[in-house]
This record gives C-alpha cells, sequence and structure tokens, in this order.
C-alpha cells in the first residue's frame, strides 16, 4: 500500500511537471465522449429515416397494388354484367379484346359453371374438359352467401401456365341465378414489379397477403418456399386492432433468406382483403451510419495516437534538448568545420548587432570580400555597400521587434541582378541572433511558374476557378472590416457548344480565348476576372463612383453587346451570346455559398428568359426556386402513380377533312392547381432527370389508346433530346408496342433540331435503329433553328412540320417564297409536310395552294383528352360500340 501510495505520488508530480501530458489527459476523454455521441446520434437519425422511407414506400405499394386490384375488379364486374344480358351468346375472349380487359395487368380471365368445369377463358384453352372445382376460389366464393370479391391463394394455372393470384366473384345467369365463378388471374411478377422502384436496399423485402395471411407475392426473399403459404409472421398481432403497424422483426417469420434483421412497415387496405408489408433490413438502416463510425473511430484512434505522439515526442525532444546542452561545451572544436560544410551561407550577430561569426557561404552569398569583412563589425558596417536593402536602420528595428515576439522568422531579399536569397533568423538565448541565407533564385523562379499554373487559365490567361474563390473570399473579408460592397457576375456563353461540334474544338478554344478578350477590355484593373468552366466566366466588380447595382448592370449590358458582335475563327464567321446573372453583396448575401446560388439563380433566369441578356438577382427568383423544387418532387410523384394525362391534336388532310394522325401531348392536372402547362412542368421533368419516365410513361399510354382508334390513323408522340442520352429508347418504344400491340407503322415519333446538337452521331445511330423497327420520324418546329435544312440530309425523315411561326406571317410574300422553297425540297425528298397552328380559312387557302397537303391548329381542333378524340374521328357505330 505504502509502495502504491509512493507512485501515485510520483505519478501525479510528473504530470503537474508535464504540461503536454496535462492536455493529452484533458483531452483523451472529449475525443471519446464525442465519438460515441455522435455514432449514437446518427443511429438514431438513420432509424428515424428508415421508419419514414419504410412508411412511404408501403403507402406506395398499397396504393399501387389497389389500382391493379381495382382495374380487375371492374372488369369482372363488366364481364359478369355483360354475361348476364345473354349467356348463350357471350364471348369472354371477343368482349377481352374489345376492352382490352386482358391486357397489362391480367393473365386471362375465366368463366367456371357452376358445374366446376371450365367454360370460357380468354387465353383461347382448346384441350379436354378443364375441372377447376377443386380450387380455392371456386369452392370458396360458391360459399359465400353474399355478393362480394374474394382473394385467393395464388396457383399455378392449368390454363395459363403461370403463377398468377385468383380474385374471383359470382357469376349469375339472366335470371340473376347463380351460374358459377368469373375469374381474374393477375400475375404474381406484376404486383412484384413496384420492388424495382422501392429502393429498400440489400435485404429489403415486399410481402403481399391476403386476409387469411396467405402470402400473394413476395420480393425481396426466396418466393418459392413462402407463395400460398399461410405466413402471419408478427403482422397478425400487429395489426390485430388497426390498419398500421411499423415493428421490428426479430425472427425468420417474414422468410427472411439470410440472418438480418428487419424494420418492418405493415399496412392493412381498407378497400380489399389485402395486408402489405415493407421491410428494409437493419443492415441497410445502418449501413450509412456504420460506414461513417468507421471514419469518426478512425479519426478518434488518429486524434489519439497524434495526442499520444506529440506527447512523446516532446519528451523526447526535451531529453534530446538537455542531452545537447550538456554536449555543446564538447561541441565547439568543431564548429568550424560544420561552418565550413554547411550548403547555405550562415551568420551570426551578438546583443549588440556585431558580427561574431560566419562562413565562405555567406560571404559569396552577398559577394563580400573576405578581407574587408572581420569578427567585431557591426551589421551596419557588414552591409554598408549592398544595395538590395534600401533603408538598413529600419530593417534592422523590424528584424529584431520580430525576433522579439518569435524565436524564428525569415525574410527574402531580392538584388537588382534578379537573385533571390531567402534568410531564416533564429533569436539567440544571450542576444542577438543566428541566420542561414540560401540562394533561392531558380526555385523562386520555378515556384512562381506554378503558381501561375494553379491560379491562371492556360487558355485565356484569366484567373482560374482556385483564383476566383480565394477572391471572392478576400473581397467578403474587405467588406467585413471595411463595408466594401462588389457585384458578383456568372457568365454563361449561349451557341458555345454548336459552335463547337461544328468547327472543332480548335475553333472552340480559339473563340474562347476572344471571348476573354473582350471581357478582360470592358472590365476594369481592380476587377477581377476568371473563367471558372468550359464555356462558363465570372467577375468580381468593385463599386465604382456611382451606385454598386448600376455599375453592375451597365457593365452586363456591355458585355452582352460585345461577346454579341460577331467572331472570325479560321476563317469561319461565328456568332455567339451570353446570358448573366447578378448579384451584389449585401444586398444579395453575405456568404459565399449564398453570393454564389443567387447570382447563379439569375443567369438561370437569363437563360429562360430568351438568353443574350443579363439580370440581377431578387428574391422572387428564389421563391421561384423553391416552387420548381416542390414542383419537381410533386411531378415525380404523379409520375409513379400514373396520374399524367394524354390529350390528343388531329392532324387533318386538307382536301377530305379526314384525320390523318394525332399527336399525343402530356397533360397535368395538379390535385390543387389544376391543369399545369407543359411549358411549365416539361422543363422540371428535364432538369430533375424524370424525362425519360414521363416520356415512357406518354408513349405507354398513347400506343394503348392508339390501338382503338382506326388502322388508318398514326399516333405521334414528342421526343426530347435528353431522352436519347438515357440509352434506353429504344427499348421503351419496343416495349410500348409489344405491351400494346400496335403495329409499328402507325407510331410516329417527333423530334426537334436539339436531338442533333446534343451528340448528333449517337442520336443519329439511335434515329437509325428507331427507323428499322418500322416506326415513322418526323421533324417538328422546322424552320426556326440553327440549320435545319442540313438536318433534312443528315437523316431520311418520313415528315416535316413547319413551325406555326411561318404560318403567323404567311401574309409576308418572303415567307410565302420560303415556304416555296420549303414544299420544292421536301417533295424532292419525298417528304410529307404539315403546317403547325392553322387558325383561320385564310390560312388554310394559303397552305393549300402552296401544295401543303397536312394541317394542324386549333380552326380544326384544339388538344382534347382521349374520349373525345374518339367522338371526333370515328364513325357513329364504332362510338356506340366503344361506349
Amino acid at each position: 500500500m505504502i509502495h502504491a501510495r509512493r507512485l501515485l505520488r510520483k505519478a501525479v508530480k510528473g504530470i503537474q511537471r508535464n504540461a503536454p501530458l496535462q492536455i493529452a489527459l484533458f483531452f483523451l476523454p472529449l475525443v471519446w465522449i464525442g465519438y460515441f455521441a455522435i455514432t449514437s446520434s446518427e443511429r438514431t437519425e438513420a432509424l428515424q429515416q428508415a421508419r419514414a422511407h419504410g412508411n412511404s414506400v408501403a403507402q406506395l405499394f398499397e396504393e399501387n397494388t389497389e389500382r391493379i386490384f381495382e382495374r380487375v375488379d371492374q372488369s369482372l364486374l363488366v364481364v359478369r354484367a355483360l354475361y348476364a344480358q345473354d349467356p348463350a351468346a357471350f364471348s369472354l375472349k371477343f368482349w377481352a379484346a374489345k376492352a382490352q380487359m386482358a391486357s397489362g395487368d391480367v393473365v386471362q380471365f375465366s368463366l367456371i359453371g357452376s358445374n366446376g368445369y371450365l367454360f370460357d377463358t380468354t387465353t383461347g384453352y382448346s384441350g379436354p374438359p378443364l375441372y377447376l372445382g377443386d380450387r380455392e376460389h371456386f369452392a370458396k366464393v360458391m360459399e359465400l352467401a353474399e355478393d362480394r370479391l374474394y382473394v385467393a391463394k395464388p396457383v399455378f394455372g392449368r390454363a395459363s401456365n403461370k403463377w398468377t393470384i385468383q380474385i374471383a366473384r359470382k357469376l349469375f345467369d339472366h335470371g340473376k341465378g347463380p351460374a358459377g365463378v368469373v375469374v381474374g388471374s393477375i400475375s404474381v411478377d406484376l404486383v412484384g414489379r413496384f420492388y424495382d422502384t422501392a429502393k429498400l436496399g440489400i435485404g429489403g423485402t415486399l410481402v403481399l397477403r391476403n386476409a387469411d395471411y396467405i402470402v400473394l407475392a413476395a420480393r425481396g426473399i426466396d418466393q418459392g418456399t413462402v407463395l400460398g403459404q399461410r405466413n402471419p409472421g408478427h403482422v397478425e398481432g400487429a395489426l390485430r386492432d388497426s390498419a398500421y403497424s411499423q415493428y421490428w422483426n426479430w425472427s425468420g417469420s417474414e422468410g427472411r433468406a439470410n440472418r438480418s434483421n428487419r424494420l418492418i412497415t405493415a399496412r392493412r387496405s381498407r378497400v380489399f382483403p389485402l395486408i402489405f408489408t415493407a421491410g428494409i433490413s437493419e443492415q441497410e438502416i445502418y449501413s450509412r451510419s456504420q460506414a461513417r463510425q468507421k471514419i469518426y473511430l478512425g479519426g478518434a484512434l488518429l486524434l489519439t495516437f497524434i495526442i499520444l505522439m506529440a506527447t512523446a515526442l516532446h519528451w523526447r525532444r526535451q531529453k534530446a534538448l538537455d542531452a545537447a546542452q550538456r554536449e555543446l561545451r564538447d561541441s565547439l572544436s568543431k564548429f568550424e568545420d560544420a561552418l565550413r560544410n554547411l550548403p547555405q551561407g550562415l551568420s551570426m550577430f551578438d546583443g549588440d548587432d556585431r558580427l561574431i561569426a560566419f562562413n565562405r557561404q555567406w560571404l559569396d552569398a552577398y559577394e563580400l570580400s573576405p578581407d574587408n569583412i572581420r569578427v567585431g563589425m557591426n551589421f551596419r558596417e557588414v552591409f554598408a555597400h549592398q544595395e538590395a536593402v534600401r533603408d538598413l536602420d529600419a530593417y534592422l528595428v523590424d528584424l529584431k521587434d520580430r525576433l522579439a515576439k518569435s524565436e524564428n522568422t525569415s525574410n527574402t531579399v531580392q538584388f537588382p541582378d534578379g537573385r533571390v536569397i531567402h534568410i531564416s533568423y533564429g533569436r539567440r538565448e544571450s542576444g542577438g541572433w543566428v541566420a542561414t541565407h540560401e540562394d533561392i533564385t531558380e526555385r523562386k523562379a520555378s515556384e512562381d511558374r506554378i503558381e501561375r499554373l494553379a491560379h491562371y487559365d492556360s487558355l485565356t490567361g484569366l484567373a482560374n476557378r482556385n483564383l476566383f474563390r480565394g477572391s471572392l473570399d478576400e473581397a467578403l473579408d474587405k467588406y467585413l472590416l471595411h463595408h466594401a460592397p462588389f457585384a458578383v457576375l456568372l457568365l454563361d456563353l449561349d451557341k458555345f457548344k454548336s459552335v463547337n461540334d461544328a468547327l472543332g474544338h480548335h475553333c472552340g478554344d480559339a473563340l474562347l480565348k476572344q471571348v476573354a478578350g473582350r471581357i478582360k477590355a470592358q472590365a476594369r484593373t481592380v476587377d477581377t476576372a476568371a473563367r471558372i468552366g468550359g464555356d462558363e466566366f465570372a467577375l468580381i466588380v468593385a463599386p465604382g463612383p456611382s451606385a454598386l447595382q448600376d455599375d453592375a448592370a451597365t457593365l452586363a449590358a456591355r458585355l452582352v453587346q460585345a461577346i454579341a458582335e460577331p467572331y472570325e475563327i479560321d476563317g469561319h464567321p461565328v456568332v455567339i451570346g451570353c446570358s448573366i446573372g447578378v448579384a451584389v453583396v449585401p444586398e444579395h448575401g453575405t456568404r459565399v455559398d449564398e453570393i454564389l446560388r443567387n447570382a447563379d439563380l439569375a443567369l438561370y433566369k437569363s437563360k429562360n428568359a430568351g438568353r443574350n441578356g443579363f439580370h440581377l438577382y431578387s428574391p422572387e427568383l428564389k421563391a421561384e426556386a423553391d416552387q420548381r423544387d416542390i414542383l419537381e418532387i410533386e411531378l415525380r410523384e404523379a409520375i409513379w402513380r400514373e396520374e399524367i394525362e394524354v390529350f390528343y391534336q388531329p392532324i387533318f388532310e386538307l382536301s377530305t377533312g379526314r384525320a390523318t394522325s394525332v399527336e399525343a401531348l402530356a397533360r397535368w392536372r395538379h390535385k390543387t392547381r389544376g391543369l399545369i402547362p407543359p411549358a411549365e412542368f416539361i422543363p422540371v421533368a428535364e432538369q430533375g432527370g424524370l424525362i425519360g419516365e414521363l416520356g415512357d410513361l406518354v408513349l405507354a399510354k398513347a400506343c394503348r389508346h392508339a390501338v382503338l382508334l382506326p388502322d388508318d390513323i398514326k399516333v405521334a408522340v414528342n421526343l426530347s433530346a435528353l431522352q436519347f442520352a438515357g440509352g434506353t429508347l429504344v427499348d421503351s418504344v419496343m416495349a410500348a408496342l409489344a405491351d400494346s400491340g400496335l403495329a409499328e407503322t402507325r407510331l410516329e415519333l417527333e423530334i426537334t433540331e436539339s436531338v442533333f446538337l446534343a451528340d448528333s452521331q449517337e442520336n443519329l445511330k439511335t434515329l437509325e435503329r428507331l427507323k428499322r423497327l418500322g416506326v415513322s420520324i418526323a421533324l417538328d418546329d422546322f424552320g426556326v433553328g440553327y440549320s435545319s435544312l442540313s438536318y433534312l440530309t443528315a437523316f431520311p425523315f418520313n415528315k416535316v412540320k413547319i413551325d406555326k411561326s411561318f404560318i403567323d406571317r404567311i401574309g409576308r410574300a418572303e415567307t410565302v417564297a420560303v415556304l416555296g422553297s420549303i414544299v420544292q425540297l421536301a417533295k424532292t425528298l419525298n417528304l410529307s409536310i404539315v403546317a403547325e397552328g392553322v387558325e383561320t380559312s385564310e390560312q388554310v387557302e394559303k397552305i393549300r395552294a402552296l401544295g401543303i397537303a397536312l394541317g394542324q391548329g386549333y380552326l380544326f381542333s384544339k388538344p382534347v383528352p382521349f374520349g373525345e378524340l374518339l367522338l371526333q374521328v370515328l364513325p357513329e357505330s364504332e362510338r356506340q360500340a366503344v361506349a
């Protein structure tokens, strides 16, 4: 005990004498307390996010599946009603094909007589009599006292040869007596297809059960082991008194393929006897937090190691210094040898500014003669004849002041002949200093070159992104200290990409150099001009004699005008423009991210306003950006839920008034804002990466509708250039045709010249693949693009649509002349021509006189829903049949 106390007192004294050890003992507990607090917080946040995501997925899974069951149940009711009208003449296959009931959601419909034998089906079964009286969906429905929908367990269909979910209702004859059962078979794979979009991660599960907890469909687990089995798991207890529950599944009751625990979200349908569960594995929930936990652990260990190593190094350094002091007396004799062998020059002065030691390298560095320099000379005497420092007294006062504040300091002296000497000073304990002198002329020149490359754009000579950000930080610091306002201009060149693609990168680089020259010519020396991207530039504008906003607006207007003036690049005349966004400090922000974001919002406004102009930031722009973000989220949900409607505007043959095709147009009926125009939500879809999903949805709906139109009417669908970039456009077209059964020759795809401006070679290959499928390709908005005529020879189009702007000006002689040339060219290339935007009878007469056979516009028909379209294009007899 006494020995332990002595050791403890000795340790306490050691800690009290060792300041680094005290710091280590203070900070080490803080490091590990912080580590455990952060990791615990992130796990809690990860679980909260998983609960919200699981609830969202389960809700969407419920809504998606209920829509499928609702459509099939409606079809069951329609079949039952049609059968009851005339049982003897009723043909299930005929009515299913006529109403397209056995497509998409349904594998087949079947009619089972009261004797249990199948007597009609949409699959066209022609084998021996098939007895289904032993099937659950027949027996249970026949036992029901009331008329309601019954959802049976999945079966492997004897007629369809597929695993399907059977939903059934009683069948009645003409006298409303029971005649058997009508059954709709839904593909198990169709219900489970939602899993691909649910993003539940590794180990995620989706399970659909009926009211008896029989598994109807499952994803993320071994479906073969649970399909058709009663598997209540925890969900039976969780949903006993409610329609929603969320719980942890700690056992294998959900049919897990591994031992990972899952967070289960369960919902009971209020419409159908169905139960939905979505599971997210514990591994997926905590994957990100666990990855960050490893980083935090590594950081904590690293900090612990650094603290301990710093303490140890300080201890070792202190021991080394003590040893050095003991050995110093024994090393004096070796001092001169050390001075002679130093690569740098060395000088030492005492507290009275007298020279007490030096070496030959020091004399050479300053071109001093050893005959004129001796120990004991005053600092001013030594350097009396040098030319690098004009005021020796001021230099010496500054040196002593810095050494008084710090043991070490440095300085750089440049001689008139260009040589640069770097001096490192160390304060001596007895007063004065010791200094090493190194000739860094070559190194300084190399560092200057590297500095130039690191902060300036090699092509234009303007500041690069790094220097621009540094200058912006300095301007903000200056504002915070001295209230000096400034403005930031972001510039983006218009039509540069088309010039770069047409003339090549060499010409594009030459154009960027000339643009940079014009920007420097307009900016002042106090302004900072930078190239921050491919064709993106920026300026930091200091205030002038007038108001800063006026200065910035005036400069922006000059830049727009200067950059828009024609260029000549390798003998080619080139015309481009620029869009500019302006943000002013402090009115538009006092943080770097805030300033750049607001300038970018103003730039976005300039581009959307027609380009080749400028805008100053205003709070309304942020509100518009926030509204776009909200609209994007709502649009994504609308696409998932297939709430996008398709309207149609026919194209008529002017000589007969017959509709030859209809153009499919996307319409979004918002739940609160009503019908949102395409000009508002299509750009949101393109910018948010939703245009592919939106295009696929419109394409699929248009093809399904087209099969109900007369065979001589085509359906035209517009394509965005961004759909080509996805690489799946051809597959989407093939899938839409296959799912709908529409003939390839009845589909027409409309593109604009933007398809050629973006990666034209790859897009041409995609167009050629589409053409080989048999679909028609039309060039829309013809005549308003950059080089529309050249596109007619680049690809064999089937049709061109003359832009409405020509039709509006058809009363002018020059417009008629241009249209005449277009018609002649189209006839030579064997192309159909459509006049868009026809609104008056006079326009019809003039375009017919020019030889244009087809027209589209409000004079004939506005875009209408599919039901109204049928009334326009179907004969009376077919309208009644469809109705």
